[in-house]
């Protein structure tokens, strides 16, 4: 919600204003955070159960401003695809709103594990997952030269991703064997990640600008942090795939599922978060990055992090001596979002001042 704040007045010549709706936003959503960690902590049903109101009220209302922001006729469709992802946020607070209620009507510590991963699938690869991809489809050049993503697959993408989430929640919540029930699951999350995969081939991720002029004030190690993205991308697609046919065959997919999660949440989602973290310092706030070189740091942390966690499917194996190392791998993760952060937090900090090219 912060960065559509900066990134979408820009994608319409608007300048960047306060708002007092994104303000009452901001306030439903620190207040729902907070609700989850107290209810969370104190195994209170009914403070989380607020939570997802309030938080369903908040997602609801972005969605509403989103579609006011991108009103110029050449932006209809991001219009609609970025509305849509932030409706399917507020729809799974929605529907984890109902799930909440009907277990504490029932005497329930909670709802069924079932209905909590559509809430979950809805949330991170209908809402998140569907917003990273929306605005790269506007900010790619950012960090690839030759970006170009096709309009015709650009629009079926909001229909793979509802496609994607009625497949999977079919599988979770449907009459069907153990077998098939898993494997529509991972069936639906496959659909997704190889539309998305699909659509950043289209694009020109893998394409090599060799005689692109360099944009001012950008490195090149924010583009390596976008790319382990795009790799960890495939990774999730590839071991998607996999997870599809050792359900059908009636294989325990438990792990491998796992690494599949964690490459799109911390492999995509956060790695792409870091670099236009990156990024956007000195493009929207007009300041040079304080500590350039955190951004090697942050590009070793997230890729050997990301290879720590994946090592998951070798321990599985009888690996045994790597368990070990995989919780390094969360740690190596916060450290990159620190380097970000820090970053971040030094440039809003202090007075304006021109962005200037790396060293």
């Amino acid at each position: 919600m912060g960065v559509a704040q900066h990134l979408l007045p820009r994608f319409t010549g608007r300048p960047v204003e306060r708002s007092r709706l994104l303000l009452l936003i901001l306030g439903l959503q620190a207040g729902g955070l907070a609700l989850r960690i107290v209810g969370t902590a104190g195994d209170l049903g009914g403070a989380i159960l607020l939570a997802s109101l309030v938080q369903t009220v908040a997602f609801l209302l972005f969605g509403g401003w989103v579609w006011g922001m991108l009103d110029p006729p050449p932006l209809a469709f991001l219009r609609w695809h970025l509305t849509a992802s932030s409706l399917w946020l507020g729809c799974a607070c929605a529907l984890e709103v109902w799930l909440r209620a009907g277990a504490l009507a029932s005497g329930l510590p909670l709802p069924t594990t079932a209905g909590l991963r559509v809430v979950h699938v809805m949330g991170l690869f209908g809402g998140v997952l569907g917003w990273v991809l929306g605005v790269l489809l506007r900010a790619g050049p950012m960090f690839l030269a030759r970006w170009r993503a096709p309009m015709r697959p650009a629009r079926a993408l909001p229909w793979l991703l509802a496609l994607g989430i009625g497949i999977a929640a079919s599988g979770e919540t449907g009459d069907w064997s153990a077998e098939s029930a898993a494997a529509l699951a991972r069936l639906g999350e496959l659909v997704i990640l190889a539309g998305g995969a699909g659509l950043m081939l289209l694009g020109g991720v893998l394409t090599r600008a060799r005689d692109a002029l360099p944009m001012v004030a950008r490195s090149p190690v924010e583009s390596r942090i976008f790319r382990v993205a795009m790799l960890s991308g495939g990774g999730a697609v590839v071991g998607s795939a996999v997870t599809v046919g050792m359900a059908w065959a009636g294989l325990q997919t438990r792990v491998l599922a796992d690494v599949v999660r964690h490459l799109v949440t911390v492999g995509v989602l956060t790695s792409v978060v870091v670099a236009m973290v990156f990024r956007l310092i000195p493009v929207l706030e007009g300041r040079a990055v304080r500590w350039p070189r955190l951004r090697q740091v942050a590009l070793g942390s997230l890729a050997v992090g990301i290879v720590l966690r994946s090592a998951e499917v070798l321990v599985s194996l009888g690996w045994s001596s790597l368990a070990w190392w995989i919780p390094l791998s969360g740690i190596l993760v916060w450290i990159a979002v620190a380097c970000a952060g820090a970053n971040l937090a030094a440039a809003i900090g202090t007075p304006g001042r021109p962005a200037v090219p790396p060293r």
